[in-house]
This record gives C-alpha cells, structure tokens and sequence, in this order.
C-alpha cells in the first residue's frame, strides 16, 4: 500500500506557527508517525492538501518536504490503518447515536403532539450540532472508500432527521410517524434507552437559566 509521508519543520517563535500545522493536519486525520511527520493512504486529494500545506509551511519560514513510502513491516501498516478507521468510524457513529437520540425523541413527541416554542428550538439546536459533527467527520476523512459505509449511514441518518424535523414544524405528526416508521432501524432500542428518559424534549427536566447538556460523545 502507498502512502503519503509529510515531514516538516517551523520556527519555534511564534509558537502559534506550530500550533496552526497541527491543528491543520489534525483536521486531515494525519497520523502522527513521530513529531513533527504525518502519514495517510495515498490519494490525489491526500497530495493536494500535503502539497498546499507544504507551501504554506515554507511561506512561515519553515521547511517541509512529501515523500511517498511503503511499509516494509505489514504489522505496522495494519496497526496505522486501524487507528486510522476506528477513529473515523468513532466520529461517524457518534453522528448516528446523536441521530437515533433525536428521532426517540421525535417519536415520543409524535405522542405527546406537544410542539412549541420550546420543543422547536431544542430540536434546532441539536440538529445543527449534528451538522457540525458531520462536516468535522468529513472533513478528518480522507480514507474514501474504506469509510464510504459509515460515512453513508451518518448522512442517511442525519437526513431522515431532517425529514422529521421539517415535518414537524407543520406539526404533521401522521406524516412524520410514517416517515418514523419508514426507518424504524434508526430507532433507539431498549438497549439505547436511558433509564428514566421518558421526558419527549430534548433537554428532559432542564431548569430556565441551565445550559442544556452536552451531546453524547
């Protein structure tokens, strides 16, 4: 297998400099072979983004350099894509528990036929931050057709979300229980229940003037 090794190096002042790679090939999902050497699958895009990374890097006063390599241990390749996958697959398969979250909750609703004010910016707010756990997902992945699966159940899941919540905004609540029951795969099952979380909005039992709490991750 071919991967795509980057090897730099930046000034150590201003340390916002390294501050600013790192956090650039932490959003490519680069694996950290050792400091200050990165490593990914052999892709076009893969060398589109090493290659304009390594400009920007020269253009701070830093050096930087792409080699394409071979493992020469199979063990140790097998090691670095599975790192690789699972973290991958972990971003993606919070996005589907987010997701499966927000249709119980849609569900219970659906039985309550309670929407309001309320209830309408709960379910916005957690559908935008199902948004953004997916474009962060996307935009780490670089592995294509080795996530092409989990990545497909993250968007159908996020999707059939969208269904739901555009329907519900009519409070077309027959609709949106046959858009349910449609994916009732994406359901949460006892095993994902909870105890005591029979309250249908999102943020069960918060108190005026609390932060709701935070996603599951």
């Amino acid at each position: 297998m071919r991967w795509l090794q980057l090897t730099y190096k930046v000034p150590s002042e201003p340390s916002q400099k390294r501050v600013w790679v790192w956090r650039r090939l932490q959003n490519l999902g680069a694996f950290a072979l050792q400091n200050s050497v990165y490593l990914l699958p052999f892709s076009e895009e893969v060398e589109k983004h090493f290659r304009q990374l390594t400009h920007e890097i020269r253009d701070m006063g830093g050096e930087a350099s792409i080699f394409s390599v071979v493992a020469l241990d199979i063990a140790d390749e097998r090691r670095i894509m599975q790192t690789l996958l699972e973290a991958r697959t972990n971003e993606y398969t919070t996005v589907v528990k987010v997701c499966t979250r927000f249709l119980g909750k849609a569900a219970a609703l659906i039985q309550s036929q309670n929407w309001n004010d309320q209830v309408h910016a709960e379910f916005s707010e957690v559908l935008e931050k199902v948004h953004v756990l997916f474009r962060t997902a996307k935009r780490h992945d670089m592995l294509g057709s080795l996530t092409a699966t989990k990545r497909a159940a993250a968007a159908e899941s996020l999707a059939v979300c969208e269904q739901v919540f555009r329907v519900l905004l009519d409070q077309e609540y027959a609709r949106a229980r046959r858009l349910l029951e449609m994916h009732s795969d994406l359901l949460p099952t006892a095993l994902d229940t909870e105890p005591g979380d029979s309250d249908p909005s999102l943020v069960g039992g918060q108190n005026e003037g609390q932060e709701p709490p935070a996603l599951p991750m």
